[in-house]
């Protein structure tokens, strides 16, 4: 039964999903969608981003229980049913969806693992939790990673001893995973499929080995600043509440994602379909343009989430470290290969900002196609030592 949830999941999911592409396609076009036009008219690109900011606030003014929870916040509510908040279910759905039309930096996998929770709970009503759990898990096979959803949907659980810890979480998740990925037709060309055409590059000499592990520890480092960046900036958005002192602020927020479209336009969307034109040498940008490109969609991402544009982080957060990753590759070109800054970045930001390392680890892999291993176990490492740190030293609170 979990493997025909998580089937079911997974193959409904990627038909949400492939309208929503289509959708955003026919609005805006390949060269906007891939980050390639800087051709986009300023007045077009404010008023289909400012438009949809002025819907999402009109759609989320009768309160937080119309914005889209998170990923961890869906599987706390699987968790424990009877605490979950109420929540305008329509509303939300709908505006994450115009979200990602809209142009927000932000991921799908909120809206696809709600959707697949909803579904699932009209189907069960309550009677079996490991067969929701499985079918959210199928919902994560979007991102090629077949036992990703077992791990993050293990990871988060808390059952009370080791051996309901696999039967309970771990199988169930994972034969969802499975079965998720199964539906989607395996790797696609939305998850790690950017990165099949690059030549896998294997350090020869002595000067290479040292070359990419200084990109790996640097890269590691420069993500674990990052990752402590955007957790401290979402904390002081919410901390401001700003949907409840003003709604409009959907709307502003549509507005400087309109500009950013013509001025960078690697800020917006999500980013799997910047990947491929960023990392094949498609997209010309300057590396002082793919830097600030990346700093501020970290930025727009915290903003996007704070000021109801929800959705996800596991794409945006790749974009940004891939692109960090190609701008300081070309300014230190002898330094490490693109895999090995692109890796280390990805494994220190995604652990900052994930609770479960096995998740971190699959869901790396997945997206970089093996390129850059061993960096991203180094910058995985060293998050992993460097947020443990932090948390006993009494540093800030670091959201999951």
């Amino acid at each position: 039964m979990a493997l025909l949830t998580g089937a079911l999941s997974g193959a409904g999911v990627s038909v949400v999903m492939g309208w929503i592409g289509a959708l955003s396609q026919l609005l805006w076009g390949d060269p906007v969608l891939e980050g390639l036009d800087r051709g986009l008219p300023l007045g077009w690109s404010l008023l289909i981003c400012g438009g949809s900011g002025l819907t999402l606030s009109l759609l989320h003014r009768p309160g937080p229980t119309t914005l889209l929870p998170e990923l961890r916040d869906t599987l706390s509510d699987l968790r424990d049913p009877d605490q979950a908040p109420k929540r305008d279910e329509a509303r939300g759905l709908l505006g994450a969806a115009l979200a990602q039309v809209g142009g927000g930096c932000i991921g799908p996998e909120a809206l696809m693992s709600r959707m697949a929770a909803l579904i699932s709970q009209r189907i069960w009503r309550g009677r079996d939790q490991k067969l929701q759990e499985a079918t959210v898990a199928g919902s994560l096979a979007f991102f090629g990673a077949p036992l990703l959803g077992g791990a993050v949907v293990g990871e988060v659980s808390h059952p009370k001893s080791r051996k309901q810890t696999f039967l309970d979480r771990w199988l169930p998740g994972s034969l969802g995973g499975v079965a998720g990925f199964a539906a989607f037709n395996g790797l696609g060309t939305a998850s790690g499929g950017s990165l099949q055409r690059l030549p896998y590059i294997w350090p020869s000499t002595l000067g290479e080995d040292l070359g990419s592990l200084s990109a790996g520890l640097l890269g590691g480092l420069i993500g674990c600043g990052l990752g402590w960046l955007l957790l401290r900036w979402r904390g002081w958005l919410e901390q401001r509440q700003l949907l409840a002192r003003w709604p409009w602020w959907p709307l502003l927020t549509g507005l400087l994602l309109g500009a950013c479209m013509h001025w960078l336009p690697l800020v917006p969307f999500a980013g799997e379909d910047q990947l491929r034109p960023l990392l094949e040498g498609q997209n010309s940008s300057e590396a002082w343009v793919l830097l600030l490109s990346a700093i501020v969609k970290l930025l727009m991402l915290g903003l996007c989430l704070e000021t109801g544009w929800r959705g996800g982080v596991f794409f945006p957060l790749f974009l940004v470290a891939c692109a960090l990753g190609m701008g300081l590759h070309l300014l230190l070109p002898d330094l490490g290969s693109l895999g090995s800054w692109c890796g280390s970045l990805t494994g220190a930001l995604y652990r900052f900002m994930l609770p479960a390392p096995l998740a971190v680890l699959l869901l790396g892999v997945a997206l970089l196609q093996g390129h850059g291993a061993a960096g991203l176990l180094v910058g995985l490492g060293m998050a992993h030592l460097i947020r443990g740190r932090a948390e006993r030293d009494g540093g800030p609170p670091l959201r999951p």
